[in-house]
């Protein structure tokens, strides 16, 4: 693929047939941006989880040949660079930097202990102020991987933003070197101008309700009715206004397989958590699990409590598509507002993995040419994700979008 370059970034994404030819492919793009005295001093790299066994041998071949010694990154089942992405396939991304001296630190993964971080993040912050950590992680560790986010967050007082590796084996990241299980990253300092944003890519069914009734991850009830019930009312709503037509629970294209499982409209339906102080638009969204039309109950994937605000959301390419259009113009608005321009230097992507599926129509190369639209033809690297992260929470089906401004 074209070398992308800008003031301070320059960025590459390959797919080849094996670690070696793929790796050379980027590293001669990126070698074209090189100049003596060039300054680039820190790397961002994603590969596709078929180059896992190889992962230690690529980090230092790239730290090798391009002389940069800071890298942070993540594995993926698919990897994305601009207007371009790739799944299944033998793939890197990969985008070299330069930030201004002492504008960062690279800390290692906290998983049981937080020490190590601690110790590299409270001596940048007595030098400088951290305005964002840039992280990637394990999703399958021991530790809640909310706690770590949280206890990261507390620690540097930062804009916490990232995603949690994807992979069918190890779930790697790097931060300076492998790591598996925890979460590692990179602390910014305010010298290095970030702007972030969400893409939800759901659309609510109905009101939000409150759990009335609940035990461990199971709902019971919302808003003291059954919440099958509740479910199947903002269903049968959400099937008469897509149709026109007023439509029973049983015509509204509902199949509730043998083992609780649920396909609706040709997308999917999950559940949603309003995040405390906003509005709508930011929730998290988790899975339903299960459900049990004859007790009423729905299980979801998440602990749950009595009190708790929650709604019904739906997924599917429409939803995906036009989320990520009002979010795209949402960031390029506000960097407008706040730069009195639209010029970002570089980008990092980061979409759930769910999202590879999701069919934008006529655009060319799908979700990442969409992005290309927006904020233009600049260095991007990113990846597919297990688990998406900005402002320190855990997302699921979203893409997550990092500007350097």
């Amino acid at each position: 693929m074209p070398l992308h370059t800008s003031q301070i970034f320059a960025s590459s994404f390959a797919v080849g047939t094996d670690w070696r030819d793929t790796s050379r492919a980027v590293l001669e793009d990126l070698e074209k941006a090189r100049t003596e005295g060039d300054g680039f001093n820190i790397g961002f790299i994603y590969m596709t989880d078929t180059l896992v066994e190889h992962a230690q041998s690529i980090l230092g071949l790239f730290r090798t040949v391009t002389g940069v010694d800071h890298w942070i990154g993540a594995v993926g089942l698919g990897v994305c660079g601009t207007g371009v992405s790739c799944i299944d396939a033998p793939a890197i991304s990969a985008m070299i930097g330069r930030f201004p001296k002492d504008s960062f630190a690279v800390f290692p993964a906290v998983d049981f202990s937080i020490d190590a971080a601690r110790k590299i993040l409270e001596g940048f912050s007595d030098e400088h102020e951290a305005a964002t950590l840039i992280v990637h992680g394990d999703p399958i560790s021991e530790m809640d991987p909310m706690s770590i986010l949280s206890q990261l967050g507390q620690i540097s007082e930062g804009f916490v933003v990232g995603g949690m590796s994807s992979s069918r084996s190890a779930h790697l990241h790097i931060a300076d070197d492998l790591m598996q299980g925890g979460i590692s990253g990179l602390a910014l300092s305010q010298d290095v101008p970030v702007a972030t944003v969400v893409s939800q890519g759901c659309a609510p069914i109905g009101d939000t309700h409150i759990i009335t009734k609940s035990e461990d991850n199971i709902i019971m009830e919302l808003d003291g009715r059954p919440a099958f019930e509740v479910f199947a009312d903002d269903l049968r709503a959400m099937a008469t206004l897509k149709s026109g037509n007023d439509v029973s629970f049983e015509s509204a294209d509902i199949m509730l397989a043998e083992n609780g499982e649920l396909d609706a409209f040709q997308g999917e339906v999950h559940v949603a958590f309003p995040v405390s102080g906003a509005d709508t638009k930011d929730y998290l969204v988790r899975n339903a699990i299960g459900i049990d039309p004859e007790n009423g109950w729905i299980a979801v994937a998440q602990q749950v409590q009595n009190g708790e605000r929650m709604m019904f959301v739906h997924r599917d390419d429409e939803t995906v598509k036009a989320d990520l259009s009002r979010a795209l113009l949402d960031i390029r608005q506000r960097v407008i507002a706040d730069q009195g321009k639209f010029a970002p230097r570089g980008a990092i992507y980061i979409s759930c993995v769910a999202r590879t599926m999701s069919d934008f129509g006529d655009e060319t190369n799908g979700e990442l040419g969409l992005v290309q639209e927006v904020i233009g033809d600049i260095p991007l690297v990113g990846f597919y994700a297990n688990g998406e992260i900005s402002n320190h929470r855990l997302y699921g089906y979203t893409g997550v979008l990092i500007l350097f401004i």
